[in-house]
């Protein structure tokens, strides 16, 4: 990849501006010609490599889904392309086969309570003929913000603790559709004269006040890992029995991008799980390797062997 590229893709990863015309003010910030900027903006999302720009939405502000659950399927591996295939039709966020002598597919579900996350799980893997599973919902997220540093090859995020309440878009009289276009804006000078209901600066504000209030976790682009030669996906779980004590002190190591406490049966000890992304397996085995200094009492990490969304 170019150095030029390299320096964009970093840019509106982690420094693109909220204003009326970011991509246009990135530019500028950057030293970036702004008809070239929006040009390879455009090429970056027509090959999948930008996903979307804006604001990124925080699910929990949503009553639809504001409950989530990671499943762990044992499906023999003949079979795990057919299975993929059915859960896929529910678009869920995540899909991945995973190393794991016994849990191969791992997927993730949404849903408006605890109990409809088991009832959707549940009916799911009836479609699916598999009887064997584990669910483990969504006890508190610590942190969540997926970004790439492509000179470093990990993944990269100093942000830190979430926030652990937040509002409901309904509470703050807002239209989700309204909001989940402002998710994927349109790559052009200025992106918020599409949006007929507000003016481009009220909803440059909205945007601001949405992120002091936990709706919106930034705006910023999304890059697709695999896209960006970053292969390697390690799931790291972790067994303890001080999982909140674990969670704060994990929260300050960067390369994390994904740190969440579920709740578990009893047949899967790891309450506290986190997600890294990495060129290589090493940076990853690197963090994995200091966890018990944070008191993790056993640590696993379950590398992705195939992204079953893609």
């Amino acid at each position: 990849m170019l150095e030029n590229d390299v320096k964009l893709l970093m840019a509106i990863q982690y420094r693109l501006p909220l204003c009326e015309e970011p991509l246009a003010e990135l530019a500028e910030r950057e030293g970036f010609d702004e008809e070239s900027v929006i040009k390879r903006v455009k090429r970056f999302r027509e090959k999948g490599i930008i996903k979307r720009y804006g604001a990124n939405l925080n699910y929990r502000a949503f009553s639809s889904e504001c409950r989530a659950a990671l499943v762990g399927a044992a499906v023999k591996e003949n079979r795990i392309r057919e299975v993929a295939q059915i859960i896929n039709a529910t678009n869920p966020k995540h899909n991945y086969w995973r190393e794991h002598e016994h849990y191969s597919v791992w997927f993730t579900v949404k849903a408006r309570s605890k109990e409809e996350l088991f009832t959707k799980t549940k009916e799911l893997m009836r479609k699916c003929r598999v009887n064997d599973y584990v669910v483990l919902p969504t006890k508190r997220i610590y942190k969540m913000d997926v970004k790439y540093d492509l000179i470093k090859g990990v993944s990269w995020s100093e942000k830190g603790l979430e926030k652990f309440e937040v509002p409901k878009v309904e509470e703050l009289g807002l239209r989700v559709s309204m909001l989940r276009r402002l998710e994927s804006l349109d790559v052009c000078k200025r992106p918020f004269s599409k949006f007929e209901e507000y003016t481009e600066g009220e909803l440059v504000d909205l945007i601001g006040e949405l992120i002091k209030k936990g709706v919106v976790r930034d705006f910023s682009g999304v890059l697709k890992e695999r896209k960006i030669g970053f292969s390697e996906n390690g799931m790291v779980v972790m067994k303890t029995d001080n999982p909140e004590k674990l969670a704060l002190k994990l929260v300050k190591i960067p390369q994390i991008t994904h740190l969440v406490e579920r709740e578990v049966p009893e047949e899967w000890e790891f309450p506290v799980y986190f997600m890294m992304h990495a060129t290589s397996r090493d940076p990853i085995e690197d963090v994995a390797r200091g966890l018990e200094k944070y008191g993790a009492e056993e640590v696993r990490v379950l590398y992705s062997r195939a992204d079953l969304k893609a």
